[in-house]
């Protein structure tokens, strides 16, 4: 765990940033002393997030499909807030219904944004991470591991991403100057 001394003044970008799991992390991560980098697709609201938050944070507009939105965001983390420390991979779609052959289009959107998403934006922060001996947390759906009868439709694509964001986070160990997780589904009672 980082203590308060540890996070002042690190800069963690979050993704999918603007509501749900996303904006509670982003307002932990400003609670603790970080300085929070937002992307979303959704500008007015990552704005207002960031304008909340204060303590430097910034908000930015990409989307995790659009590589070069990607490239300009990290450029401008780098830029205003000297590099990133911490990257939460979090932006995702959920797909609810069954599982249909008419449902090809929103599958591939979904491991899109799930697992493409969460790659390029490793990729395009994965030097800044290294440099800074980062951290870099993927989160995915507990759908992927306990599905329900409401998700069939995510099972597939969500365990596909869940594979890969495993994967990709091995290849970014300590042993290159970083340190990842991608925390499992648990179960509480």
């Amino acid at each position: 765990m980082t203590t308060p001394d540890e996070a002042a003044g690190r800069v963690a970008v979050i993704t999918g940033a603007p509501s749900g799991i996303g904006e509670a992390t982003a307002r932990a991560l400003a609670v603790a002393g970080f300085r929070p980098a937002l992307l979303a697709r959704r500008g007015d609201r990552i704005q207002a997030l960031a304008d909340e938050l204060g303590n430097g944070a910034i908000a930015i507009q990409a989307d995790v499909t659009d590589y070069d939105s990607l490239t300009a965001a990290a450029g401008r983390v780098k830029a205003e807030l000297g590099g990133a420390d911490v990257l939460i991979n979090n932006a995702g779609i959920m797909l609810l219904g069954p599982f249909t052959s008419a449902s090809h289009a929103d599958h591939r959107r979904m491991i899109e944004a799930n697992l493409l998403g969460a790659m390029n934006v490793t990729e395009v922060l994965l030097d800044q991470l290294r440099d800074g001996g980062g951290d870099l947390v993927n989160l995915s759906s507990v759908a992927a591991a306990r599905p329900g009868p409401a998700t069939p439709s995510t099972q597939p694509p969500n365990g596909a991403s869940t594979a890969g964001q495993n994967r990709c986070a091995r290849n970014c160990s300590p042993t290159s100057g970083s340190s990842s997780s991608s925390p499992a589904p648990s179960r509480s009672n």
